[in-house]
């Protein structure tokens, strides 16, 4: 049977005979082929050719084996990272076609789950003729020109040279790379981003995100101000690079002008922001300019293998380093020894003993002191900041709030007052029929007790779904709960909490104050 129209589909980094074997056996099948050209405009070392370098081959292989007449088109073929994007993205590029030629099994498996049939031809010679293969002869400065067509060679030797591109020693470079971003939080992965754009690009403009692109964004209320975030930039920048090289911006739509402006060469992304440089390279194209090479910086993951991004931070999951606020101390492979073993038996705790030395350390009040409700109420409704939560740990503070027409958004009890019972008014009279009680005996942090805090905590943000979930019930008592609730609350929040002496305490929740807190917990037995 022979069809009408075949897609032919491959990378072609480089073209060599192999290509040259399935572009014939697909015109042995089908009356004319659709070439795609996958992983369009993706730059690394396995991808140094762009889009147009590989077009201009292909074209001159089909002029070559006189072929104008039956190969309808070339096609970029992005990467999307989703099935169906991807095989939309085909169908969008490529039209209508008959049958699917390909080695490929991730793409054979896409069109064959999507109805489309599908043509293998076996391998020609795959032992010689690979595009690694031939990529890494040119790296070694080895003999690859015999895998590849002589006329290629003649016409683009020039190309063929830049696959010599490794990570440590970059030959193909760009004269101008861009890469935007918040760059809230400055941490690892920001740093990344800019390391590979100095790697790789002569000149570099870092985009940094203004109030309009992120004010949809997970508690944007803490994002830091544009004067902080640039400083963060720059003072990495000045550490570590030659300075000269980079200049800074803000930008307030997505594109950055990168849509618009002919002299850039490339885009630097992370996996998320990825789908935004592809959006950026449709719009170049409406504008008659190139399609940005894009190069995908990997993923650089917290402590806890998640990835490591300023959301996590604001929500008060890990620090910049990437480190996950715990209780237990849970250690990575790295450690060993006695550090290792120490480690383990405190995972096997059930609760965290407050050691008697450190009572008269923890009588200081952690935040500022309010004499009374009175204040505190005024203070927090009198505040331009509004805090991105509340929480109130005992029974007077949770019920002096409620009274004055502020619900902390968590509240903690245990139905008594300095260890006295306290009698029950509502709320508090039904709660004991919707809400179970959990232990955390006197003098200790009960680590299961602690857990719940912190799912009842993540609930709230960025709204909670029921009433009642947002009150945890203490069988003992509750005070040392305040540590880990600030040690879980997101950035901006705040932690209100009862002393015998002083009032009301109102804590904070900083990136100091959490590392203040991590400290101190981390004396408990």
């Amino acid at each position: 049977m022979k069809y009408r129209i075949a897609l032919l589909i491959g990378r072609f980094q480089p073209f060599h005979f192999g290509h040259l074997y399935l572009l014939k056996n697909a015109l042995k099948i089908a009356d004319q082929i659709v070439v795609g050209v996958g992983s369009a405009s993706i730059f690394d070392e396995n991808n140094p050719l762009s889009y147009e370098e590989r077009k201009r081959m292909l074209e001159k292989i089909i002029e070559f084996e006189s072929l104008k007449d039956r190969v309808i088109k070339i096609v970029p073929l992005e990467d999307f990272f989703d099935d169906e994007k991807w095989l939309k993205n085909v169908e969008e590029q490529v039209g209508k076609f008959n049958i699917a030629v390909s080695n490929n099994d991730w793409t054979n498996k896409i069109m064959e789950q999507s109805g489309y049939t599908v043509k293998r031809f076996p391998y020609y010679k795959r032992e010689l003729y690979e595009g690694w293969r031939i990529r890494r002869l040119v790296r070694q400065g080895k003999n690859w020109q015999e895998r590849i067509p002589d006329y290629l060679i003649s016409n683009f030797e020039f190309l063929i040279s830049k696959l010599v591109t490794s990570h440590q020693q970059p030959v193909t470079s760009f004269n101008y790379i861009v890469l935007g971003g918040t760059f809230d939080r400055f941490h690892k992965g920001h740093e990344e981003l800019i390391k590979v754009a100095l790697k790789y690009g002569k000149k570099v403009t870092i985009g940094i995100a203004t109030e309009e692109l992120y004010k949809d964004k997970l508690l944007s209320k803490t994002i830091e101000s544009y004067a902080v975030r640039k400083k963060n930039v720059l003072a990495y920048v000045y550490d570590k690079f030659s300075h000269d090289r980079v200049k800074t911006c803000s930008f307030s739509e997505f594109t950055g002008g990168a849509d618009k402006n002919k002299n850039i060469d490339a885009i630097i992304v992370s996996r998320l922001t990825y789908p935004n440089a592809l959006k950026i390279n449709d719009l170049r194209e409406k504008n008659k300019l190139t399609r940005l090479r894009i190069v995908i910086v990997k993923d650089v993951l917290a402590e806890d293998g998640e990835l490591l991004s300023s959301e996590r931070i604001r929500a008060g999951e890990i620090d910049r380093n990437g480190r996950r606020y715990e209780l237990n101390h849970k250690r990575n492979k790295r450690h060993s020894g006695l550090l290792a073993q120490a480690s383990l038996s405190r995972i096997r705790k059930t609760e965290l003993i407050l050691p008697e030395a450190m009572r008269e350390e923890l009588r200081k009040p952690l935040g500022k002191v309010y004499k009374n409700t009175k204040e505190i109420v005024g203070a927090i409704l009198e505040s331009p900041k509004k805090p991105t939560i509340i929480i109130a740990v005992g029974d007077i503070i949770v019920d002096s709030l409620l009274r004055n027409k502020i619900d902390p958004d968590v509240k903690v009890i245990d139905f008594r007052s300095r260890r006295t019972p306290l009698k029950r008014t509502e709320p508090f009279k039904s709660l004991s029929q919707k809400v179970l009680s959990l232990k955390n005996k006197p003098g200790t942090i009960n680590l299961k007790t602690a857990e719940k805090l912190r799912t009842i905590i993540k609930g709230t943000v960025p709204s909670r779904d029921s009433p009642y979930n947002s009150w945890l019930i203490v069988e003992g008592e509750e005070d040392l709960l305040t540590l880990p609730a600030i040690l879980f609350a997101p950035l901006g929040s705040l932690v209100l909490y009862g002393h015998w002496q002083l009032g009301i305490v109102a804590v904070e929740v900083t990136e100091e104050m959490k590392e203040k807190v991590r400290k101190i917990i981390r004396k408990f037995n």
